[in-house]
């Protein structure tokens, strides 16, 4: 019998598939498993070893397909190792990775958050889930191939070659990056890295990548890697420009509220006058800065940067333009 008493993570991840694939009836051997999950054999038999002595997981080798299968239905779970707090937070989770259900991350981390959990839904717990809901967003799909090729560049530190098309989607260059991390922002899912065309840090979109290919070039991964610290202050998402710029921005009417209920950033200085609310702050993430100034109308108005009034007034002429022509 096993002697393990403590499951690791990665542990529950390599049980979770050996699971999926012994219960899809394809009978998987050590060898496959141990291919599929880059583990060693001795690592995939002490795993079989843990589900049939901890788990009671009906386990039996078939001679004649080569490869394990269950004598009975069974589907595993770890309640009795969970706290009802930690079940909750559990089971809440999986609620709100719905935001990426379209995305490969979304499958693996829900089949480690069922094997948690499977079986523990009791009246209680499901009561709690009825009670917990995210709301709907627009919704990306990403390609499993260009998922699979980002996973293997990051794991080995290599570049990352791509062709990748702008957001007007007018022009597609092939792109070399050096490959730091994944970032998920509202649904969608960004690579961030160190372009080697541009000479610089960049972001991209995994939507907009084609033809991902995983060269045989290395890369020191900096010990400044992180995607967060590029932000600098500012919460609006992913998209950023290497310098921090400084923002004023006036809300009117009903906006006047809604910009008080929440941090848009560490640095916000919000003063309050007659008829409007002032927000300055600092923050390298223009483009969504934009988008939101745009999103309320006329109710805001920025005050700086430049850039940003002369793009809210090219925007305000075009659009009364439009009104114009559809009177």
């Amino acid at each position: 019998m096993s002697t393990q008493t403590k499951i690791t993570y990665r542990m529950l991840e390599r049980i979770s598939h050996i699971h999926r694939k012994i219960k899809s009836g394809c009978y998987p051997n050590t060898k496959q498993l141990a291919f599929e999950l880059e583990s060693g054999l001795a690592t995939i038999s002490r795993d079989l070893d843990y589900m049939r002595d901890r788990m009671l997981a009906p386990i039996e080798y078939d001679f004649t397909h080569k490869g394990y299968y269950y004598i009975e239905n069974f589907e595993p779970t770890m309640q009795n190792h969970l706290s009802d707090k930690d079940l909750r937070v559990l089971l809440s989770a999986k609620t709100l990775l719905s935001h990426y259900k379209n995305t490969p991350i979304y499958d693996e981390a829900c089949s480690v958050l069922d094997l948690l959990s499977s079986n523990a839904m009791d009246g209680k717990n499901a009561a709690l889930m009825n009670r917990i809901a995210v709301a709907p967003t627009v919704e990306t799909t990403i390609n499993q191939e260009i998922w699979n090729a980002i996973q293997d560049a990051l794991n080995q530190n290599r570049i990352l070659q791509f062709d990748y098309t702008d957001r007007w989607g007018k022009e597609t260059e092939q792109r070399r990056l050096r490959p730091y991390q994944l970032v998920l922002d509202e649904g969608v899912c960004y690579l961030f890295g160190f372009d080697e065309l541009r000479q610089a840090e960049r972001i991209f979109s995994l939507v907009r990548m084609r033809n991902a290919i995983v060269t045989e070039e290395s890369f020191e991964l900096p010990e400044d890697f992180e995607f967060e610290p590029r932000c600098k202050d500012g919460n609006f998402g992913a998209v950023f420009r290497q310098k921090s710029e400084h923002y004023k921005i006036e809300f009117y009417r009903e906006a006047r509220l809604l910009v008080k209920e929440k941090v848009w950033a560490d640095s916000q200085i919000i003063t309050e006058s007659d008829g409007k609310t002032t927000i300055e702050f600092d923050s390298t993430q223009f483009l969504k800065i934009k988008s939101w100034v745009l999103s309320n109308g006329c109710n805001a108005k920025p005050i700086q940067p430049a850039w940003l009034v002369k793009e809210w007034k090219r925007h305000a002429k075009e659009m009364a333009r439009i009104a114009e022509d559809t009177e």
